[in-house]
C-alpha cells in the first residue's frame, strides 16, 4: 500500500519529468547536466526511488524554475489525479524560441522614443 508520501514523491517525479520535457531536454541530457547517472534520474522521475532534495534543486536550477513552484505544481497534479475538483491555473514560462511582444519589430519601432529623423537604422544598411 502506498503512503501519502509515496504518492507525493511520485507526483514530484512526474512534474520533474514534465519540466525537463518543457525545457526541451531529455532525461539523459538532464542527468549529464546535473552530474548524475541517467538511470538514477529515471528512477526518481518514475517514482521508483525517493527524490533527494539536492536533485530537485539541481533540476530546478537547470530548467530555471524555483523549487517551490515545482512542488506546488506537483501538489496540484496529485490533487487532480485524486479527483479533487480544482480550477487553479499555473503560469507557463515562455520558451526561448517564442518571441515576446517587445521582439515584434512593429511594436519596437512604435515604442521608440526617437523621432523618425533621429533614427539611425539607415546608417547601418
Amino acid at each position: 500500500m502506498e503512503t501519502p508520501a509515496d504518492l507525493f514523491n511520485a507526483a514530484v517525479g512526474r512534474q520533474l519529468r514534465a519540466e525537463i520535457a518543457a525545457s526541451r531536454s531529455s532525461i539523459a541530457a538532464m542527468a549529464r547536466t546535473i552530474g548524475i547517472a541517467r538511470s538514477a534520474l529515471d528512477n526518481y522521475v518514475t517514482g521508483k526511488r525517493a527524490i533527494p532534495v539536492p536533485i530537485v534543486y539541481a533540476v530546478c536550477a537547470a530548467v530555471d524554475l524555483e523549487p517551490h513552484v515545482l512542488l506546488s505544481r506537483a501538489e496540484e497534479r496529485l490533487q487532480v489525479e485524486d479527483g479533487a475538483p480544482r480550477a487553479r491555473i499555473s503560469v507557463l514560462r515562455r520558451t526561448p524560441d517564442v518571441p515576446g511582444p517587445r521582439e515584434d519589430l512593429s511594436e519596437v519601432a512604435f515604442a521608440s522614443h526617437l523621432r523618425h529623423d533621429a533614427d539611425t537604422d539607415d546608417l547601418y544598411e
